[in-house]
């Protein structure tokens, strides 16, 4: 900085002056101008690093700081995704109760029914016992048609408790795949906050970095004031 070199020589100057002598044939005032400037320079030179420094130092804290508002911005939207899954899971867990609940509706009306139809073929049965020899032609037809009635609803059964379960093994599997996304997610959004966490540590080291260049720049011309000062002092006696 060429502020700081004109500065220091003026200041040198004036210490020279004041002592007011000889080395070498050379005046002190000539030689205190050069030693100022050369310290002015050097100082200035120093200070403009410093801040240059200190510069390079908060813009890398800046920018560690703009990538944790992105993480943070990434994480809200996977907890927004992990919310709509289990949403969708909670959906899928009450389907596959309600199936079930039909399983068991169905069950409850077939014993019924059975109960029905074993309580009809019984009082067949008794009046066929109590009935002539020529009714035993009727009471072999009444008990094969009650037979084909029991396989034809049995096999009906069957069918719609098979249907029913495959409901129900559909919406398990769905239900693990869900939990398989939101686990992902969770995994993702840990690697998320890690990186954020990395960011603010970076952040926090670049942050000192920059506020111990600073205060070099401070000290640096603090010092050099000094000297700027006792030269300005000597003004008086010179």
């Amino acid at each position: 900085m060429a502020v700081f070199t004109l500065i220091g020589a003026a200041a040198g100057a004036a210490v020279g002056a004041a002592i007011g002598t000889t080395v070498a044939g050379i005046s002190t005032t000539v030689i205190g101008a050069v030693g100022g400037a050369i310290l002015g320079n050097v100082v200035g030179n120093k200070v403009s690093a410093a801040q240059e420094a200190a510069a390079a130092a908060t813009t890398q804290a800046e920018e560690q700081i703009t990538t944790i508002t992105e993480k943070q911005e990434e994480i809200i939207g996977v907890t927004e995704q992990v919310t709509g899954l289990q949403t969708e899971q909670i959906a899928v867990q009450q389907e596959i109760a309600e199936t079930r609940q039909e399983q068991e509706r169905l069950a409850v009306r077939r014993q019924r029914r059975q109960a029905i139809r074993e309580a009809q073929i019984v009082r067949a049965r008794q009046r066929n016992i109590a009935s002539a020899m020529g009714a035993v032609g009727s009471a072999v037809s009444g008990g094969a048609a009650s037979i084909g009635s029991q396989l034809s609803a049995a096999l009906g059964y069957s069918t719609q408790q098979s249907g029913l379960s495959e409901e129900i093994l559909q919406g398990q599997q769905r239900g693990m795949d869900l939990q398989s996304e939101i686990n992902t997610l969770y995994g993702k959004a840990n690697v998320l906050q890690t990186e954020a966490n990395i960011a603010a540590t970076k952040a926090g080291m670049y942050s000192s970095r920059a506020a111990g260049y600073t205060q070099q720049a401070s000290s640096y011309m603090g010092l050099f004031t000094n000297f700027a000062n006792v030269g300005a002092s000597m003004v008086p006696y010179i």
